[in-house]
């Protein structure tokens, strides 16, 4: 078998069309070349230079020769290239799973700027609802899927990644699209319609944790239709809808989106991601970095797991 060395000073005596040259070019010394060259020669049992003209010319053997070890060279290089990449995470794929819109919002922001950072990366985006998430966490399928809070899940990790303001969806002509600010307590006494799909259940939580008290709890219906649909049903009626930001990016004639105010700013919700323990796809490692420093957390803290809660994540 010939060594990879020897074929890459066998191209370097043809490009440089005479040994003393291409040892120079290799810091090599030219005996060295040439018996390396002789060696691939009686190796093969044929001749690949013509010594007996001035310079290194190839023979006809020679040439043919030639293109066969340059593309085996060229393919090992970029093949190394391709695992060097690999490993560092700048190469492969990346299967991430949401429930979130991708009209506008941090996962679309991210996913679009960790695309342009690292274009050797293939980021597959699959929507499915909380149980089908976690079952492909759990398969394989999926590397990393990215969701609302925060639960403990075994053999699952997570970690925090961003925030986003929570708004209100009402038609354009109701009374409260004229209040500059908008709190949990404005909305006491109004209709809401949520989606039966993720994250309506969550946000129906959310709904009695900020208005319900005793003797109130606000009227919600829950329909089995898609984000889309709910925010078109809002122009039509005199309900309204929650949801994250994300979501303002779909636009409808007839619905406003107003942002919802706590005492002490704007009220927002946490995402998280999770991820298997065992996941060894270097892929996962770079996006988890690169969410860490676009959004300044911690890159080497500790997962955390913990119950749901309204909380913004530190």
């Amino acid at each position: 078998m010939i060594e990879l060395r020897k074929l890459r000073y066998l191209i370097a005596a043809a490009e440089a069309g005479s040994f003393s040259r291409a040892a120079r070019n290799l810091n090599i010394k030219q005996s060295t070349l040439s018996r390396h060259i002789l060696g691939i020669e009686q190796r093969l049992g044929m001749t690949l230079f013509d010594r007996r003209t001035r310079g290194a010319t190839l023979t006809t053997n020679g040439r043919i020769y030639l293109r066969t070890a340059q593309l085996i060279v060229t393919e090992f290089e970029e093949l190394n290239g391709w695992v060097r990449a690999t490993q560092k995470g700048e190469t492969g794929r990346l299967a991430v799973g949401f429930y979130t819109s991708f009209s506008a919002g941090n996962l679309r922001a991210t996913v679009a700027e960790f695309s342009e950072r690292f274009p050797g990366v293939t980021v597959r985006g699959f929507e499915r609802n909380r149980d089908k998430l976690l079952a492909g966490i759990e398969s394989g399928l999926l590397d990393i899927i990215i969701i609302i809070g925060e639960r403990p899940y075994p053999g699952i990790e997570s970690r925090s990644l961003w925030s986003e303001r929570h708004l209100v969806v009402m038609p354009e002509g109701h009374p409260l699209a004229s209040y500059e600010s908008i709190y949990w307590q404005d909305l006491v006494g109004e209709r809401f319609l949520l989606t039966e799909r993720d994250p309506g259940p969550e946000t129906r939580n959310l709904l009695l944790g900020k208005l319900g008290s005793p003797g109130y709890m606000p009227e919600i219906d829950m329909d089995d239709v898609g984000r889309d649909t709910v925010i078109s049903s809002i122009a039509l009626g005199d309900r309204l809808a929650i949801f994250a930001e994300s979501s303002a990016g779909i636009q409808v004639p007839g619905v406003l989106f107003r942002e919802i105010h706590e005492a002490n700013g704007h009220s927002r919700i946490g995402y998280s991601g999770y991820w298997r323990d065992d996941n060894q796809n270097p892929i996962l490692r770079r996006f988890l970095d690169f969410v860490a420093t676009r959004y300044s957390l911690p890159s080497g803290s500790r997962p955390r797991t913990a119950q749901i809660s309204g909380r913004e994540p530190s």
